[in-house]
């Protein structure tokens, strides 16, 4: 099944090599313009390389961009000002096709809930791709360590507890 992603999942998979996990789990991710401009176009004027991997996915197909003309993303991000408009976008779309959304933000992700969405990020799809076998215990753990040490942010108890459970999961054979 699809998902709709924000920035924020795109540019830490793509910045350690991961992104393919997203269409290993869900095919295909559909993102807003405003996280298409965010994160490839913005990021090409700053020359941050992750934003040509995710413009290479969404050329490929496997990533489709998608614009909201209701204006209902910005009635959200009006009424909601602890998200912009990236994120309201991607609600909207989640909200509209029914579909799971990849979100990180701690704001956004309590809008999601808010809407009756069961928001995952970017530590979900690493914890997934493992259950799933598409990467090793080793693979997952430097994962999670190059994404910590880049400046990925997390709560250090969730850190623990998914590193905890990285460590505790036993491969095949």
């Amino acid at each position: 099944m699809p998902a709709v992603a924000d920035a924020s999942v795109l540019i830490w998979l793509a910045k350690t090599g991961r992104l393919n996990l997203l269409r290993d789990q869900y095919g295909t991710i559909i993102i807003p313009s405003e996280v298409y401009s965010e994160v490839v176009e913005e990021g090409n004027r700053e020359g941050y390389p992750d934003s040509y991997v995710v413009k290479e996915a969404v050329e490929k197909g496997w990533i489709i961009v998608e614009a909201d003309e209701t204006g209902e993303k910005k009635r959200i991000a009006n009424n909601i000002r602890e998200i912009h408009v990236g994120e309201a976008a991607a609600l909207v779309i989640a909200l509209r096709n029914n579909l799971p959304i990849l979100i990180d933000e701690s704001s956004g992700r309590t809008v999601a809930e808010a809407l009756g969405l069961n928001p995952k990020g970017t530590m979900y799809v690493v914890l997934n791709a493992l259950r799933e076998g598409n990467l090793t215990t080793s693979e997952a753990r430097d994962t999670i360590a190059s994404m910590v040490s880049s400046g990925f942010r997390i709560e250090p108890s969730l850190l623990e507890r998914v590193l905890r459970e990285v460590a505790l999961f036993n491969e095949p054979g």
